[in-house]
């Protein structure tokens, strides 16, 4: 046996481990598009012992979810031995203080923890928006902290732009302008395409989705306004854009687009008059959640041709056969841009996310370069 080392996840998700489950864990659909995706997928897709092979691992996972994820079943039962369920922030800074590594997503740590922390070699947040680690108190101690990418997060934002390029050049109506060889008396002129520059793009919420969008938007020059519950003026400069009011946002955004979490406090934060402050002919997002909207208003205002929409999530889900929005996105074009909650990408996105931080510890038992410093 190697090494003996502690590592201290605290993860109310369960993306940190997530993919690097034991092959035989996954359900077959998940192997199978692995598979589609890699043949070699069994080989690549490791579980964490084999990422850290040769090294005797004490693992603890503490997870302070309200009630365990349903469908994380079988994952919670492939580390039962290492997983405490737990809302006490006492008991998880106990377990960092003899730890090797901590492992973080989208938690809080007092900066206290790593103050009493004996052995710490690394921090290893998932995901760029690691407002939730005590950096300053980390660098105080000369423990590096790194904050990797979240691919899932990343997949995302590409579909967004898919969407609203697919709605800006009019691609679907031009297939079919193709298709019924109608070009032969229009030859290289089609109405109605956009320029981008001339469009503003709203965002709601600038959290680790929305700041790449901003970027694309920032490299075709288009104009971007936001809004956030606190404003990131440390980050307007970096992004080109423009903080605004709640209903300035809505009012004055050709392309709006929600990337805001769903909570009970915004839950149907999108209502009926919002949409109604929205431009005639305006684009409408989301690859959020769909109950943060009103989708009975949201719908209302598509089958009057006020907007445009691109959802890739719903009030339900599955989108039940006879849900309106089936109807007009049958016959809408570019107008209407229906896709079934995957604007995540595939399970390799899951692989990705959870490997690249435990490879990152890898890379800090070597002696290696360690990767997403911050």
């Amino acid at each position: 046996m190697g090494e003996r080392i502690k590592v201290v996840v605290w993860d109310s998700i369960g993306n940190t481990l997530l993919g690097v489950r034991p092959w035989g864990s996954w359900e077959p659909a998940v192997q199978e598009a692995l598979l589609r995706e890699n043949p070699n997928a069994e080989a690549v897709a490791l579980p964490l012992r084999d990422l850290l092979v040769g090294v005797d691992l004490d693992l603890l996972w503490f997870n302070s979810a309200d009630a365990p994820y349903a469908p994380f079943g079988q994952l919670y039962a492939d580390f039962e031995g290492s997983l405490r369920f737990t809302r006490d922030v006492a008991e998880v800074m106990a377990a960092v203080t003899d730890a090797d590594f901590l492992v973080l997503h989208k938690e809080t740590l007092p900066a206290a923890a790593i103050e009493r922390a004996r052995n710490l070699r690394l921090i290893q947040h998932l995901g760029q928006d690691h407002r939730g680690v005590p950096v300053e108190a980390a660098r105080a101690r000369g423990i590096p902290v790194a904050a990797t990418p979240l691919v899932n997060y990343l997949t995302v934002a590409e579909t967004v732009w898919a969407y609203i390029l697919n709605w800006a050049k009019r691609l679907p109506t031009l297939r079919t302008h193709m298709a019924g060889r109608a070009y032969a008396d229009a030859w290289h002129l089609f109405p109605g395409t956009a320029y981008l520059p001339d469009l503003t793009l709203g965002l709601l919420g600038m959290g680790e989705i929305a700041r790449p969008v901003t970027r694309v938007a920032h490299a075709f020059g288009m104009p971007v306004h936001y809004w956030n519950r606190h404003r990131l003026p440390e980050l307007e400069a970096d992004f080109g854009m423009e903080p605004v009011g709640w209903d300035e946002l809505f009012a004055t955004s050709d392309v709006l687009s929600l990337q805001i979490a769903l909570t009970p406090e915004t839950e149907g934060i999108v209502g009926a008059r919002e949409i109604g402050l929205m431009k005639p002919g305006a684009l409408f997002v989301n690859t959020a959640r769909g109950k943060l909207v009103d989708q009975a208003a949201l719908t209302e205002a598509v089958a009057t041709g006020r907007l445009a929409v691109a959802l890739d999530v719903f009030a339900e889900e599955p989108l039940p056969p006879d849900d309106p929005l089936l109807a007009l996105h049958d016959g809408a074009g570019e107008r209407v841009t229906l896709t079934p909650h995957n604007a995540w990408g595939s399970p390799w996105t899951w692989v990705r996310d959870s490997q690249e931080l435990w490879l990152n510890v890898r890379r800090s038992l070597a002696g290696e370069p360690i990767r997403h410093l911050v």
